[in-house]
C-alpha cells in the first residue's frame, strides 16, 4: 500500500453526486423544486429534487415503488444517490461520470479517482467478517458503490469546496456550485443538511448526528460504510480525510466518527497554541 492506494469510499461518493446534480441546477439543466414525478411518473406526494438532495423525500421505496410515509421535509431518510444519477441522466442525457470528468475530474487533473468496473493493482480490499477480502466493482457511470479514490485526491476534493471552486488558482467550478451543495436547508426538528453533506449548526443535536460535538459551525463532513470520511473546517480552512477498509459491523459507528472530528479540532486547536 502507498500513496497512489485507491479504497472505495463507498458513502462518501454521494457528495460527488449532489455536486453533479448542482452543476447542473447552475447551468438550468433541473430546477431545484421540480417535483420528482417529473422524473419518476406516478410518484404521489409533493416531494421535490430538493428534497431528493436533503434525504427529506418521505418516501419509502420498496421494489422500485414509492409510498409517501411523512410530507416532505419532515423526516430524516436514507441517501438515494441512485435517484439523483437517474434525475441528472433523463435531465441532461448524460451520466454522473460523463458530468464530472467533463466539469472537474479532468480539469483538476485528477487520475486516481473513478468508478471502477475492472480490477486494478491500486485498488484496496476490503474486509469483513465473511473472513476473505472482497472489492465491490460495478458499472462505470457514476451509479453504483464503486468510486475509488486515493487519500490525496479525496483531501483535493474537500480542499476544492474550502476554496469555494479553485485550484491551485485555477477557476475549477463556480463559486454558486460550491456554495449550494454546502449551504443548510433548514426544517423544524431536522438536522441541517447540504446536498447529502453534514452539516455543522450550533449545538442542537440529532439521534443520527455524524459531526463531532467541538467542531466549528460551518464545518461539514461526509461518511462512507468502511470508515472512509472527508471533513472540512472552513474556518480553519482545514480538510482532514481518512481513508479505512473495514466492513465489520456491530460497533459504534456515531461515536467513532463524532470522535474523529473531535480528534482533529484537538489538533488545529493544539497547533494555534
Amino acid at each position: 500500500m502507498d500513496a497512489s492506494s485507491r479504497f472505495n469510499v463507498y458513502s462518501v461518493r454521494v457528495t460527488y453526486i449532489s455536486l453533479a446534480a448542482a452543476i447542473c441546477i447552475e447551468e438550468g439543466l433541473i430546477r431545484l423544486h421540480d417535483p420528482l414525478n417529473d422524473y419518476f411518473p406516478g410518484i404521489q406526494g409533493e416531494a421535490t429534487v430538493q428534497h431528493l438532495l436533503t434525504r427529506s423525500t418521505g418516501l419509502k421505496w420498496t421494489d422500485g415503488m414509492a409510498e409517501v410515509v411523512a410530507p416532505p421535509g419532515t423526516v430524516l431518510e436514507g441517501k438515494r444517490p441512485d435517484l439523483v444519477a437517474a434525475v441528472i441522466q433523463q435531465a441532461t442525457g448524460q451520466t454522473v461520470r460523463e458530468i464530472l470528468h467533463e466539469r472537474l475530474i479532468n480539469p483538476t487533473g485528477w487520475t486516481h479517482t473513478g468508478w471502477m468496473g475492472a480490477a486494478a493493482e491500486n485498488l484496496v480490499c476490503d474486509v469483513s467478517p465473511l473472513g476473505y477480502s472482497t472489492i465491490r466493482l460495478g458499472a462505470d457511470d457514476g451509479t453504483d458503490r464503486n468510486l475509488f479514490v486515493n487519500a490525496r485526491e479525496l483531501a483535493d476534493w474537500g480542499n476544492l469546496h474550502v476554496n469555494a471552486g479553485m485550484k491551485d488558482g485555477k477557476r475549477i467550478l463556480p463559486e454558486k456550485v460550491i456554495r449550494q451543495v454546502t449551504t443548510p436547508v433548514h426544517r423544524s426538528g431536522q438536522p441541517s443538511f447540504g446536498y447529502f453533506w453534514w452539516l455543522k449548526e450550533g449545538q442542537s443535536r440529532h439521534p443520527q448526528d455524524e459531526l463531532g460535538a467541538t467542531l466549528q459551525d460551518g464545518s461539514f463532513q461526509i461518511f462512507g460504510a468502511s470508515g472512509c470520511a472527508c471533513l472540512v473546517i472552513p474556518e480553519y480552512r482545514a480538510v482532514a480525510v481518512r481513508l479505512f477498509n473495514s466492513l465489520y459491523e456491530g460497533y459504534d459507528y456515531l461515536a467513532d466518527i463524532r470522535g474523529f472530528g473531535d480528534e482533529v479540532m484537538r489538533g488545529l486547536r493544539k497547533g494555534e497554541c
